[in-house]
């Protein structure tokens, strides 16, 4: 790379994570037309050379959210989901649903959206789409099916553990894990949808918000392996 030049990435339907050359992209604004900057939806062309990054040729912008930027929680969040994107599908490969769920998200908050709500949601979408679950189907000791539980279960909540990827039912003696009322479990299977128009009908209540506001994030980041820099590492607490 020249000293002109800059390194873009972009998250795509057809390829998703690529990471791109964008030749005396520092020295002129005019052969991309300012049009490299995040919140925007970009017809993208590039060509590749083996052994070779790809070299940005083209860039034309087919919709801007930069009504993100004039609210400090929307740029925190619109930042923390291209870094969920990005850290969750590395891979290169056709991401047409995630891509979905991101397109979505950053409309979302262009448009006004709570920004809390609609982390909790595309966190959950992204880890469903990346085979990362979690199942939260059944107990993972005994085995009972979660949709029996508010007849059958001692006391009126779960836990999650998160090296498991599962919950334990209250009938299952140990400890350890993340307690969930039923509420916000039924919550969370209903967030695991990939589809934006099914994740937009899920309405959360502040109590459960709360709770999956501590869960989601600690399971997100135990998958991953690291903590995600966009929020600041919001304050968590539970053991796994």
């Amino acid at each position: 790379m020249g000293e002109s030049d800059r390194r873009i990435s972009f998250f795509t339907d057809t390829d998703g994570m690529v990471s791109t050359v964008a030749k005396a992209a520092h020295r002129s604004r005019k052969r991309f037309g300012g049009s490299l900057q995040k919140y925007f939806l970009l017809d993208v062309a590039w060509t590749e050379s083996p052994g070779r990054m790809p070299v940005l040729e083209s860039v034309s912008l087919v919709t801007s959210f930069w009504e993100i930027v004039t609210d400090w929680e929307k740029v925190r969040h619109a930042d923390y989901l291209l870094e969920l994107a990005a850290a969750l599908f590395p891979q290169a490969g056709p991401k047409p649903k995630a891509f979905d769920v991101l397109l979505s998200g950053m409309r979302s908050l262009a448009l006004g959206d709570p920004p809390y709500p609609l982390a909790r949601k595309s966190e959950a979408a992204f880890l469903a789409l990346g085979g990362w679950g979690p199942n939260l189907s059944a107990c993972r000791r005994c085995g009972q099916p979660a949709g029996s539980f508010q007849a059958k279960l001692h006391g009126r909540s779960v836990r999650f553990v998160l090296s498991e990827g599962g919950i334990h039912c209250g009938n299952c003696p140990g400890g350890g894990g993340v307690h969930l009322s039923l509420g916000a479990l039924k919550t969370w299977r209903a967030l695991q949808a990939s589809s934006p128009a099914v994740l937009a009908r899920v309405r959360i209540t502040d109590t459960i918000l709360e709770e999956l506001r501590v869960v989601i994030p600690k399971y997100l980041e135990y998958c991953i392996g690291k903590q995600l820099r966009s929020l600041g590492g919001e304050p968590s607490s539970g053991s796994s």
